[in-house]
């Protein structure tokens, strides 16, 4: 019992990190990702003093400075076009926040583990976005659960319910895809790299069923989801089922396939039930795979969402000026678009888009030398990255947050002097 309820409280802690949310206790401008930041900022300044040195890995100080630069841009920006919108002026601030919130959340999860290594949060993660999927079902269909978290969590209630979307606590729309995005394609990591997991039916089910899971529940909440949908099966069935040597199959991959194709038919079963037996499952499922639908049904594979963003939402520059460092406004409002390319087009212009890219894709790569067997996860976290820009303007950081914070593979990744260089303050 007190497993549970450390799992329990653990997972509840990293629910507010990956999905931050605010209390209606508190003020709304403090939300969970503040909260732990700060904490996180805390103990790390303490360990420092207790230590009488303060110590930061070279990959993180080089983050760290891309984050600088790509703020002190955006400032420059505002100020060359007279503007006051600081969105991402303050971006450090935000790199702050991610990076202290992972700190301190990789110390809770050591605290109770003794350590914080990929398979560990990997399946924290999972966990997390399962419960996330269940709680959103439970908040449509059970009042009183709706009541209640509703009363703990400031939440825009009255618009997802106004556009009949479901939400889970502090997981909805595209914030909420692109998170279990990202846990779709560390599963799919888990499923096709980690021997211990080749070697365990039952993990192998484990992860297999929370996959669906999040890929089923998480494309009615959000169909961002479906960009991790594809890339975590496709490293899957390429990883997977690839030939050994000699052309031939091996009786693992025989016996996965199985798994796979069996869970995958029992999911499937239940979704039809649900669609004959409940208007209200018939119109998620709908909205989670219009896609499918209408291709099955006019033999063209589109959405709305996606027919708006491709007649309405590609707005540009009209200017070389704009082009270049942009008109210093950011938001959906001022511009008409949600297109993540064009917004920070917008706002500051192809130099500050090409710096803000270099920040993600040095963060990506440089973890490929943390962790065993982690260049297709670090292509997969480019790819993610880059994809749902085309959809809406957001960042995957906090999940390089974690990986920047949890232990490496001792392996893979040799803590030396000249890889691993750390400022020192004595």
């Amino acid at each position: 019992m007190r497993r549970f309820w450390i799992i329990f409280f653990v997972s509840c802690v990293v629910s507010g990190f990956i999905f931050p949310v605010s209390f209606t206790f508190l003020p709304m401008s403090l939300s969970t990702k503040m909260i732990l930041g700060v904490i996180g900022v805390g103990l790390w300044g303490m360990k420092g003093i207790n230590a009488h040195r303060m110590e930061m890995s070279r990959p993180v100080v080089i983050s760290g400075i891309l984050a600088i630069i790509f703020s002190l841009w955006c400032l420059y920006s505002i100020t060359a076009n007279g503007t006051h919108d600081t969105s991402y002026v303050t971006y450090f601030t935000s790199f702050a926040l991610w990076l202290g919130g992972a700190y301190g959340v990789c110390a809770l999860i050591r605290h109770y583990f003794d350590k914080v290594d990929l398979p560990l949060v990997t399946a924290i993660l999972a966990l997390v976005c399962v419960f996330q999927c269940v709680i959103a079902l439970m908040i449509d269909n059970i009042p009183f659960v709706d009541r209640f978290v509703n009363s703990i969590f400031w939440q825009a209630k009255d618009y997802y319910q106004r556009d009949n979307r479901l939400y889970g606590i502090g997981a909805a729309l595209d914030p909420a895809g692109v998170r279990f995005s990202v846990v779709l394609a560390m599963i799919a990591h888990q499923l096709s790299s980690n021997e211990d997991v080749l070697r365990d039916k039952r993990a192998q089910t484990t992860y297999t069923i929370a996959f669906i899971i999040i890929v089923v529940v998480g494309s009615m909440i959000s169909r961002t989801t479906m960009v991790g949908t594809a890339l975590g099966l496709g490293y899957i069935l390429v990883w997977r089922f690839r030939l050994r040597r000699g052309g031939f199959i091996s009786r693992a991959q025989v016996g996965f396939a199985v798994l796979l194709v069996a869970l995958i038919t029992l999911f499937a079963v239940i979704g039809v039930v649900m669609y004959n037996s409940s208007p209200a499952a018939r119109g998620y499922l709908r909205f989670g795979f219009e896609g499918f639908f209408n291709w099955v049904e006019t033999g063209e594979f589109r959405t709305g969402s996606t027919d708006i963003l491709k007649n309405k939402m590609w707005i540009w520059p009209t200017d070389t000026r704009g082009w270049l460092i942009g008109y210093g406004r950011y938001g959906v409002m001022e511009w008409g678009s949600d297109v993540g390319y064009c917004l920070f087009t917008l706002y500051c212009g192809l130099i500050g888009l090409g710096i803000f890219s270099i920040f993600f894709i040095y963060n990506h790569l440089v973890l490929n030398k943390r962790f065993k067997n982690f260049f297709i996860m670090s292509l997969l976290l480019i790819a993610i990255t880059f994809i749902v820009w085309r959809k809406v303007a957001t960042d995957i950081f906090f999940i390089d947050a974690l990986l920047f914070c949890m232990d490496g593979d001792k392996d893979e990744y040799e803590e030396d002097d000249d890889d691993e260089d750390l400022i020192d303050t004595e």
